[in-house]
């Protein structure tokens, strides 16, 4: 008996000793929280603010990442605002599509770096390169990148990205069979070898194994890099970098780390890069490999710089432009007559199937100029992107951001703004890019390659590359779809992602 209520004693005090355990969690957690939302008043009283749950905030409406572009977009209209507070976590980021606050983010040097909390999965994945790095490293290499990307080395980039296209038409051409098919992986197969050739210098071998597991890797490395982004915001990263994710990462490490490699071998064995003397004005420093190489001898990159560059290049690069002119022949698909004037107007300028284009046949098309423009303005190759307060700063007379606090602008949701769009926002118009039209506008409500000092390295790449492959595919077939307009739904994968991609029927053109 005596026994039996010693159990029940120690049963009492052990049951005690949990509730007081639980009671002074939830107190301390009360406390934390109380403490964490004091200190951020400033902001939530003067902004509108969603605090979610504790801890985790709104991020549990975030998952899956198929909410993730709608929930932040629906926020704006239920507030009734263009900037709002949202916890996401522990912590609070401002949300804007304002214009204004957008001008003085992107312009500010108080805004060089980039939001942690999009973009820390990006540096898990590629650390310490231009994407992610802090703006005394990000300065430094965005310097000697830039040099990569000027006028006379896009130029001569032209006749690869013909052939590149090309390729693409030789491999659609094999499915002109009056059904529908899916061509993403086409588009991405090609931008991908057009992006590998201009960035390491090599041709890669069509279809070969190795080609299949770069694609494969990146593609991987992107879809895992957008869910650690969004478990992230409730600390759960961790469970988006799988084995196939590390694998993928080691496979693009070694690769870039083996053509370095070869490619410096072959720079000691060519006098030329001895002598620094070019026969007949040939450069070899065409590509950003051995333009990268070169600062590596120079003492102003490191072998590890590079793979990291290249990588990040390569990636970016072939997503963003493969995904832009994909969505471009989505819209097109899907208004026969906005493709068959797009169609009147390539074909006045290459009267002849198989010319070669150049770059003064771009400054022809100001009608292909306005269909790639409101394509990425209703589907942004970079949905979101996001920067962080290096110190305290004065947003407006009222929003004074804490340092290190981010402001994410949510481009997608931007872009389809009513607010700066008018009432038919979300319907596909090339008119908005009527040069009165534009004139209208404040700059800051378009920006698909985002704006200020830290805005896309290689835009005027993708520009050139979107352009010459939509003039080339358009003037050789005929684009169609069964997928409707009001069906499309998208997911941000740090690149703008189709959640059901829609399928082409494609007509080989006659003229």
């Amino acid at each position: 008996m005596c026994l039996r209520l010693d159990n029940v004693k120690r049963i009492n005090l052990e049951g005690l000793c949990y509730l007081c355990l639980t009671v002074f969690i939830i107190v301390l957690s009360y406390l934390y929280i109380s403490c964490k939302r004091k200190q951020f008043q400033n902001i939530t009283t003067n902004v509108p603010t969603i605090f979610g749950l504790p801890f985790i905030g709104i991020a549990y409406k975030l998952i899956p990442l198929k909410r993730f572009l709608y929930t932040i977009t629906s926020y704006f209209e239920e507030l009734n605002t263009s900037t709002y507070c949202a916890w996401l976590g522990t912590n609070p980021v401002l949300i804007t599509i304002d214009p204004e606050i957008i001008q003085t983010v992107t312009s500010s040097s108080e805004f060089l770096n980039k939001a942690e909390m999009l973009y820390n999965p990006i540096n898990n994945a590629i650390p310490k390169g231009i994407i992610t790095s802090e703006v005394t490293k990000w300065k430094h290499n965005r310097k000697l990148i830039n040099a990569y990307f000027n006028h006379r080395t896009l130029i001569s980039f032209i006749p690869l990205f013909n052939h590149g296209s090309n390729m693409a038409v030789k491999r659609l051409s094999k499915i002109c069979d009056n059904r529908e098919h899916k061509i993403f992986d086409i588009l991405k197969r090609s931008t991908l070898e057009v992006a590998i050739e201009n960035t390491m210098g090599i041709e890669m071998e069509e279809d070969s194994t190795k080609y299949n597991e770069l694609l494969d890797s990146f593609s991987i490395m992107l879809e895992r890099i957008a869910t650690d982004a969004a478990y992230s915001t409730m600390g759960l990263g961790f469970l988006a970098r799988t084995p196939s994710y590390y694998q993928s990462l080691q496979f693009l490490r070694n690769f870039m780390n083996n053509l370095i490699d070869k490619r410096t071998k072959e720079r000691n064995n060519n006098h030329l890069f001895k002598t620094g003397r070019f026969e007949n004005d040939k450069d070899p420093m065409s590509s950003f490999l051995d333009m990268a190489l070169n600062y590596c001898d120079h003492g102003q990159m490191q072998k590890e710089d590079v793979i990291i560059e290249s990588i990040g290049l390569i990636g970016a690069s072939f997503e963003t432009v493969a995904t832009a002119i994909y969505s471009t022949l989505v819209m097109i698909a899907m208004h026969p007559e906005v493709q068959q004037n797009l169609f009147k107007e390539i074909s006045s300028l290459l009267p002849q199937e198989d010319t070669e284009i150049m770059y003064d046949h771009l400054k022809q098309a100001p009608y292909l100029d306005m269909v790639v423009a409101e394509t990425l303005r209703l589907m942004p190759s970079i949905p979101v992107v996001g920067r962080q307060a290096m110190r305290k700063s004065a947003l407006t007379s009222k929003i004074v951001l804490s340092p290190r606090m981010e402001v994410i602008v949510p481009i997608f949701s931007l872009h389809r703004s009513k607010v700066w769009w008018g009432p038919q926002a979300h319907i596909f118009n090339p008119n908005n890019f009527l040069p009165e039209n534009i004139s209208k506008r404040n700059p800051y409500v378009y920006m698909p390659f985002s704006k200020g000092a830290r805005n896309c390295v290689g835009w005027r790449y993708a520009e050139i590359a979107i352009r010459i492959t939509l003039m080339i595919l358009v003037r050789k077939f005929k684009f169609s779809t069964s997928y409707k307009y009001g069906d499309l739904h998208f997911v941000d994968h740090i690149s703008l992602w189709y959640h059901v991609e829609p399928s082409f029927n494609l007509e080989l053109r006659n003229v």
